[in-house]
């Protein structure tokens, strides 16, 4: 018997409240260090949303969100553990 995986997609209300936590936690972009916050990125986003995993996000600036978009592969690999950790501190902070 397989175990039933959590849904990667979150209620409107649930991705609401964790896009406001990543903008109220990390103000400056998680990757870049230095311009302001200003979109949240899916880490895993999938052809068309197809894939879309709502927990995997960082908060970004425009200029880096733009270079995760144009370098996916290297963007998943390089930050999927960081959006991880973000969603790790969001449900605790729920608690």
């Amino acid at each position: 018997m397989m175990l039933k995986q959590p849904s990667k997609r979150l209620s409107k209300q649930e991705n609401e409240n964790f896009r406001e936590f990543l903008a109220e936690t990390y103000p400056v972009c998680q990757i870049c260090g230095w311009c302001r916050a200003v979109e949240a990125h899916h880490v895993v986003y999938g052809c068309y949303g197809a894939n879309k995993d709502d927990r995997k996000q960082i908060s970004v600036c425009r200029e880096c969100h733009l270079w995760c978009h144009a370098n996916k592969k290297e963007s998943i690999e390089k930050f999927e553990s960081l959006a991880d950790e973000n969603w790790k501190k969001y449900k605790i902070s729920q608690h």
